[in-house]
Order: structure tokens, then sequence, then C-alpha cells
């Protein structure tokens, strides 16, 4: 959650957050603000956990990339604008797989770890995308799913349609992911 020129800009993981617990909703809110400082707190546990997710994910790009895939890695250096501009570039030239992709609309904003692309047509062209979620769960949780449904939402979009699926990859299952159909989820 943050306050962008007076637009509250609310992300998949604002969403999740509220579902679990609505007073931290009320904290990120007034955090948000400047009306109270976010607690910080060093544990090292965290930082071995997001370790793990990185090389994850690395792992699973190189898999996509010995399939053939082209792929975009995450840029650093960039500004909201200027990754939302590179996200939406590598769309409209068919980038196989996008990484940290950025996506916007409205409200809402999110950064979904690949967009990978589909053979499905949408306004792009012949082809459009669905997201990729990496993660070290071996079970995938409900806030994944309204993430997933989120970051569908805010690709459609951009190509003009609701991709059909939304997927996870979880380590040890040779990256076949976990396939979901957005449709059985998007009422939700």
């Amino acid at each position: 959650m943050r306050l962008d020129r007076k637009l509250l800009q609310l992300s998949a993981s604002d969403l999740a957050k509220h579902l679990a617990c609505r007073h931290l909703t009320s904290l990120d809110f007034l955090a948000a603000r400047g009306d109270i400082k976010r607690p910080y707190w060093q544990d090292p546990s965290i930082d071995v956990l997001a370790e793990r997710g990185l090389r994850h994910e690395t792992a699973y790009l190189n898999h996509l990339q010995d399939r053939g895939f082209q792929v975009l890695p995450d840029q650093s250096g960039l500004d909201h604008a200027g990754r939302l501009e590179r996200t939406l570039s590598a769309m409209r030239s068919g980038t196989g797989a996008i990484v940290q992709a950025d996506l916007n609309s409205g409200r809402w904003r999110g950064r979904a770890d690949v967009l990978l692309k589909v053979n499905r047509p949408s306004a792009l062209g012949a082809w459009s995308y669905e997201v990729v979620d990496t993660k070290l769960a071996r079970e995938t949780r409900g806030g994944t799913i309204l993430q997933l449904c989120l970051y569908s939402e805010l690709i459609a979009d951009i190509q003009g349609c609701l991709p059909d699926n939304a997927h996870v990859v979880t380590p040890g299952c040779g990256f076949q992911p976990q396939t979901f159909r957005l449709h059985d989820f998007l009422a939700y």
C-alpha cells in the first residue's frame, strides 16, 4: 500500500493481508500516510528464505531458457514508470518470458514473478500472457490464488482478454507448474 500523489495504490499483497487481518490494513494505511512508522527488525531467517526463493526463481528461468524461451531478465535502476514501460514493450514485442513484470491499472498494481507467452490470440497479436509465480511452499495458499487472479486481471487490461490459467511452480517437481483455471477462482 502506498500513496502516490494522494492516490492510494494497492497490491495483491495488500489484498491478501486484508483478508487475513483487517486491522493490518488500517495500520498499513496509517503508515502510507506517514502517521505511524512501520516496525523494522532484522530476522536472519527471512534473508535465508529470500535467498532460497531467488535461487528457485533463477533455476526456473534457466529451465525456461533450456526449453527455448527468450527470457527478459529483471532490470534494476528503473523507476516505476520505466518498469511499467519495460513490461508493456516486452508484451507488445512477444517476448517469451518476462521476469518481474510490473503491472498497473487504476489503483491496483503488482509485480508478477514471470509472464509466460502462450499461443492464444489477444490484442497483442497471435499470443497472450499468463502469470507464473515461483513459490517455496509445497502447497498453494488462498492468498497466492488471489494474487494470481489480480495479476491476471491486470494483464487482461493490457492484452484485451483474460488469461485462461495461472501457474505456480514449487521446488522438487521438475518445474512442472500447478495450473489453476482462473474462471474457477475469480468470483472470490
